[in-house]
């Protein structure tokens, strides 16, 4: 289920409700409980702007991704994306060595909790991208808007259960009922994954200067505005 079970964040105020919510979650399930399972990790992290700002690996993560996908549009597909963002020598190399390099040239190495939550988010992404077969060229993957919008929405998704789910994956484990788990881990997916895509609104991702400012606000905009939506459960 979870990425980092081994942190389930600090003790006291925020964090003892935000663990008791994530407890209520694991138990019982449901999308009220969900949004404030979530909501306790907003609060914990003290609001929405404060959550967004420590998300900060994860929003510069978010840059090289989406430049990425939006330069294999063209006709060379995830070809022309890897020259794009500077990892042209990647083409022709076997699919693990392409997902590994790409992984950490956007997520970085994992040094931290923040930049594990970013690297394994976008290995989500990648992971879905890249065609299985060793056959399948690069060039014959082609991205459209849609796709591209997909992908992006699948990225912040991720982030935001990989930076929540410690404590919520703690007491899913406790549950010793793997299959109630699945089911409640993938209702949090499912929630945390409608309400990116309600944030995300029709901004066209085609439009963004990835490698700029507009690059960094796009992702970073989406994250405090899920949280923002996330804090009225408090």
């Amino acid at each position: 289920m979870g990425t980092s079970a081994g942190n389930t964040g600090g003790k006291g105020g925020g964090w003892t409700r935000y663990k008791r919510s994530a407890y209520n979650f694991a138990r019982y399930g449901g999308e009220e409980r969900a949004a404030k399972a979530l909501a306790g990790f907003v609060g914990a992290m003290g609001g929405a702007a404060a959550a967004g700002a420590a998300a900060a690996p994860g929003t510069q993560a978010g840059q090289p991704l989406g430049e990425f996908l939006a330069a294999s549009t063209g006709p060379e597909g995830l070809a022309g994306g890897l020259e794009a963002v500077g990892l042209g020598h990647l083409v022709g190399q076997d699919r693990a060595t392409v997902l590994a390099e790409l992984v950490t040239a956007f997520g970085g190495a994992g040094a931290d909790l923040e930049q594990e939550a970013a690297r394994l988010a976008v290995l989500d992404v990648l992971d879905e991208l890249l065609p299985q077969g060793e056959d399948v060229p690069l060039e014959s993957v082609q991205l459209d808007e849609a796709a591209i919008t997909e992908s992006l929405r699948q990225y912040v998704a991720a982030l935001v259960y990989n930076r929540a789910i410690p404590a919520i994956d703690a007491h899913l484990e406790r549950l010793q009922n793997q299959t109630l788990a699945q089911r409640r881990d993938r209702e949090l997916r499912d929630y945390i994954y409608e309400l990116v895509r309600h944030e995300m609104g029709s901004v066209s991702p085609l439009t963004v200067d990835w490698k700029g400012q507009p690059g960094h606000d796009f992702v970073e905009g989406i994250l405090v505005a899920v949280y923002e939506q996330l804090e009225g459960w408090e």
